[in-house]
């Protein structure tokens, strides 16, 4: 039997697009990958660039955890999530 090698995997939708990811643990933490900056920062409101358009984290006690080149952690109490367009 010959196996046909030309066969591509398929990619999630985000990697075709460079659209974030984010991964909620309930509404006290978010992970987002793809961030390229941070635009807002204090306890209420935090304002991430990602490739594709800002986010902006809203709540109480926001804070940034841990941060790196293309992912950041946020925990806090999050009331509210906007995708700018």
């Amino acid at each position: 039997m010959r196996k046909n090698r030309n066969i591509k995997p398929k990619l999630p939708v985000e990697f075709h697009y460079n659209l974030p990811i984010i991964e909620f643990t309930g509404n006290r933490r978010a992970l987002v990958e793809g961030s390229t900056g941070v635009l807002r920062y204090n306890d209420e409101i935090i304002k991430i660039n990602t490739r594709m358009s800002p986010l902006t984290f809203k709540g109480r006690g926001l804070s940034i955890n841990c941060i790196s080149p293309t992912c950041v952690i946020i925990e806090g109490f999050i009331i509210n999530v906007e995708f700018a367009g």
